[in-house]
């Protein structure tokens, strides 16, 4: 097969990557703990998490998943969120419990989140508690059964006014008891692969019903060593720092997670929207 884009490289830049780097995005993440444990991993409303701090939170999630919400290799768990440490932590305790995570824009409609949710078949949602008035209007109508809620400094530690969840999601449970509580359950590790479905990845719905684009772990392994082959320059390993604007909830922003985690970067979760430079 015939490639002429790749005349457009750089020289330094490798015509080929490899998509098996890593087994899964969870193996990619934990050799990042292990590497840079007490380095900064995230920064939000002024606080920081190590990558050890985030690696015990994520744990905890995956363990009250796994035990509590009965979360199985697999299945669906939505998150609806915007950038705040709860994000990253819900997201690597999804992976961890082997469970495919369906990103949700926090600001969807009743009628877009239905359909979403329904044509997922998630049965479980992290949610913001500001974004609860609207999963209420149509709970009902979807497949969730289990509603976790999250406040804006739930995991980092901090006290952020945050809107209540709506009183009529009964039996909602705080994203902060699932952290304190899941702290004290076992976590059954799952064995991911490349091929498990990683995201369901939803169009923006401008030509009809949004459809869920099934992204696997290796696809992610794999964009992630395209950037980093690309882009050597700015993923220098322990020594970057990036703003995060991209909202989380969307590939674009997931993916450059991913890619910076991978290389115990401190990625600032705010309004900004630049990857500045490191500090010499």
């Amino acid at each position: 097969m015939k490639r002429p884009w790749t005349q457009t490289y750089h020289a330094s830049v490798p015509h080929e990557i490899d998509a098996d780097a890593y087994p899964s995005t969870v193996a990619l993440f934990e050799e990042a703990c292990a590497r840079y444990a007490d380095k900064a991993a995230f920064e939000c409303f002024g606080r920081t998490m190590t990558y050890a701090e985030v690696d015990r939170a994520a744990h905890a999630v995956a363990a009250w998943l796994q035990n509590r919400a009965g979360i199985k290799r697999g299945d669906r768990v939505a998150l609806m969120s915007p950038n705040v440490f709860a994000f990253p932590v819900a997201m690597l305790g999804i992976q961890r419990a082997g469970a495919a995570q369906v990103n949700v824009n926090p600001l969807y409609t009743p009628s877009e989140l239905r359909h979403q949710l329904r044509d997922s078949g998630a049965e479980t949602i992290i949610v913001f508690s500001g974004s609860t008035q609207t999963l209420a209007e149509i709970v009902e109508d979807t497949p969730i059964r289990t509603v976790i809620t999250v406040e804006l400094g739930d995991a980092g530690g901090v006290t952020i006014p945050t809107p209540p969840a709506d009183p009529r999601l009964k039996g909602a449970i705080r994203f902060a008891d699932v952290l304190s509580e899941g702290a004290r359950l076992d976590l059954e590790p799952v064995a991911v692969t490349g091929e498990d479905t990683l995201f369901f990845q939803y169009t923006g719905g401008t030509t009809g019903p949004s459809k869920g684009a099934l992204l696997s772990h290796r696809n992610l392994v794999a964009n992630v060593q395209q950037f980093t082959a690309h882009m050597p320059e700015v993923v220098e390993p322990g020594k970057e720092i990036v703003v995060m604007a991209l909202p989380l909830y969307h590939v674009f922003g997931l993916m450059i997670m991913h890619a910076y985690e991978s290389g115990g970067a401190k990625t600032g979760h705010g309004s900004g929207g630049i990857v500045r430079p490191r500090a010499e």
